[in-house]
């Protein structure tokens, strides 16, 4: 009340010097209009600040205790936009948009897949065609036999006891064989008697034939070892190979001992005749030593022979 008391005074003070001075009905009528006004603006007031309140998640009640409804969006007073408003009362409200925490997995990581080299390609290995004939300049010549040399028909492997198989020759493609009375340097024809009986046989295979051969020949002296032949008593055995070529063998070969007629004198002797095969990739020389007529041959010869055209051979086939 000091205040209006003030105000009122204030107010008679301003009229008097107007000399508007009213009378005290009037003057208590203006009093009570500015309590009235003062009390209006003091309402529009708080609800503004209600308003602001309202919208920055303050808790507002009604007069009733009841929770005020929200304020509707919109515009504000004047319909002039509200101001923002920063609320100094913290929210405890969990926040829907904060992230959750995701737990470790504990499922294994897929496995890698095996690193994968790109495809190569593979070297071609063209082998050489299959010759028409085999040429004269890779056989048994005269100046090796110290003799003449005698084309033939091709004679095949040498002789085995039946044991022994060569399926290799399945994969012979083409094949020539020369004979000749063989001499030694120290004996020149005409005259004397000749040293030897030797066959040479040269053939080209197809594929891994000529290899095959090689083997066959090696497990045809093991499964001969002791064998019979043609009725007689026969030994085959592995000798030092002749280190030549991509491979070689070098096998004697044993028949006991016969008369004129080819009868065994089974006297416990043995003639020894020698078998000798190079090989230089897919062709294959063989020299076989037989004897002359009765006579045993010598390893020295079949180690020579085959020298000599294995040479011959890889000057062909190398």
């Amino acid at each position: 009340m000091p205040d209006e008391v003030g105000e009122a005074f204030a107010a008679l003070a301003a009229d008097s010097e107007r000399g508007l001075l009213l009378t005290g009905r009037e003057l208590r009528y203006q009093a009570e209009r500015r309590r009235s006004h003062r009390t209006g603006l003091a309402t529009t007031a708080t609800a503004v600040l209600v308003a602001a309140a309202l919208g920055t998640g303050w808790a507002v009640t009604s007069a009733g205790g009841q929770p005020s409804a929200p304020p509707t969006t919109g515009t504000g007073l004047g319909g002039l936009a509200a101001a923002p408003t920063v609320s100094t009362v913290p929210s405890y409200a969990p926040s829907s948009a904060a992230p959750s925490a995701t737990a470790p997995s504990s499922a294994p990581p897929p496995p890698t897949p095996p690193s994968t080299r790109p495809p190569t390609t593979a070297p071609v290995i063209t082998e050489e065609p299959m010759p028409a004939e085999i040429p004269y300049q890779v056989t048994l010549r005269q100046e090796d036999a110290n003799a003449t040399v005698t084309y033939f028909k091709p004679l095949g492997v040498p002789e085995f006891c039946p044991a022994a198989k060569f399926p290799s020759q399945r994969e012979l493609g083409v094949s020539a064989s020369i004979i000749s009375r063989y001499r030694k340097p120290d004996n020149p024809p005409p005259k004397g008697t000749p040293d030897d009986a030797v066959y040479n046989t040269v053939g080209v295979y197809s594929g891994d034939g000529a290899k095959d051969y090689m083997a066959e020949l090696r497990q045809g002296a093991q499964v001969c070892s002791d064998s019979r032949i043609r009725g007689l008593d026969t030994t085959f055995s592995l000798l030092r190979p002749l280190d030549v070529g991509d491979e070689s063998v070098l096998i004697q070969r044993q028949y006991e001992e016969v008369d004129a007629e080819g009868k065994p004198l089974e006297n416990g002797l043995y003639r020894s005749t020698f078998i000798a095969a190079v090989r230089i990739n897919d062709a294959v020389t063989l020299i076989d030593c037989r004897g002359y007529e009765n006579a045993a041959s010598e390893p020295a010869t079949a180690r020579t022979l085959g020298l000599a055209l294995a040479k011959r051979l890889k000057a062909w086939r190398g």
